[in-house]
């Protein structure tokens, strides 16, 4: 789960109020894992500062910013990039332009994992897989791998962000150990211990299934299929359990710089990647009909504070005009104050 605790952001504090803009003011946040959450708000109202915070890109004045009940609010941004993907509202933000689609793609897919600095090859594997995740966005970019990202339309090198924001590796034993102790309500050491002892157990089951292959009458071929069969069920075994960093997806804006017919197929893509991997996602947007079709709770902000939080058959009952009136009526509000 994702929380945010009595956050507080204010911007040009050079000693005199009057220049100050308070971004947020003492605002509190939970996001259930799997909410595909809606962000609606006037400019300066604190939507994109919001997601700023969470990124890590920025640090709160005050309150803390909590993800699986660990504080991460002085968590550096590049350490957050294992559970965070984010697409911005520039196409040109988010990828090299004069590297290809491919390597793009590679850099994204890496992300977070422990290990040296990348050594250029990519396995055949990866080149596949990511050659059936671009056939589904319909703009040909399964076939330009090797194109630079430079010289591509806005509309597919969002599409290109978009799903270097989702693509996510399979973690490694060494990540899932890490997140584990990390996340683990538990005594670090108590944590790292029952980890252990899980991965000496299921090595075992592995090897016992391994030895058994190869004194079986299987042929060659079978023998193959059955141990990729079992490695597969050791990776399962390892993931279901230990595999605690779900990734949360940062919409920021992200069709605003689309023409309409991009701007809904990306739109369109997004639901669809959203929906089928659960991904916690916060998506901002100044389109209020897009915040009302979209996602399953909707939020509203209003001078950095959080004015309207509605899920469910909630949402689904209101309108456009709707939206509209409460901004109205938040606005006289503040007039009057």
């Amino acid at each position: 789960m994702l929380e945010l605790k009595n956050v507080s952001k204010i911007f040009n504090l050079t000693g005199s109020v009057e220049d100050e803009r308070i971004a947020l003011d003492n605002v509190s946040l939970q996001i259930k894992p799997g909410e595909f959450v809606t962000i609606i708000g006037g400019n300066g109202s604190g939507k994109s500062t919001t997601l700023n915070i969470v990124s890590g890109s920025l640090i709160p004045d005050s309150g803390k910013v909590i993800l699986n009940d660990v504080d991460i609010t002085k968590m550096p941004e590049h350490r957050r990039a294992a559970y965070f993907g984010r697409v911005f509202q520039d196409p040109l933000i988010g990828t090299a332009a004069d590297m290809s689609v491919l390597e793009n793609l590679e850099i994204a897919y890496q992300r977070g994992r422990i290990h040296s600095p990348i050594t250029w090859g990519f396995k055949k594997a990866d080149k596949e897989y990511f050659i059936e995740e671009l056939k589904r966005f319909d703009l040909g970019l399964e076939n330009r791998l090797g194109q630079k990202v430079g010289v591509m339309s806005g509309g597919q090198r969002q599409a290109l962000t978009l799903l270097m924001a989702t693509i996510r590796h399979r973690p490694t034993i060494k990540m899932m150990r890490r997140d584990y102790i990390l996340f683990s309500q538990k005594d670090k050491v108590q944590a790292a211990n029952e980890f252990d002892a899980e991965l000496e157990t299921n090595k075992i089951i592995l090897k016992d299934k391994l030895d058994a292959l190869k004194n079986s009458n299987l042929s060659r071929k079978e023998r193959r299929i059955k141990a990729k069969e079992a490695m597969f069920e050791f990776d399962q075994a390892m993931l279901a359990k230990f595999d605690l960093t779900k990734q949360i997806l940062l919409l920021d804006e992200h069709t605003a710089a689309l023409d309409p017919k991009t701007a809904r197929k990306v739109l369109e893509l997004t639901n669809k990647i959203v929906c089928e991997n659960q991904m916690t996602t916060l998506m901002v947007t100044h389109n209020m009909k897009d915040a009302l079709t979209y996602g399953n709770r909707l939020i509203m902000f209003h001078s950095g504070h959080i004015i309207l939080d509605v899920s469910g058959k909630e949402k689904q009952k209101l309108k456009v005009d709707d939206l509209l009136k409460m901004f109205e009526e938040a606005d006289e509000k503040l007039i009057n104050e």
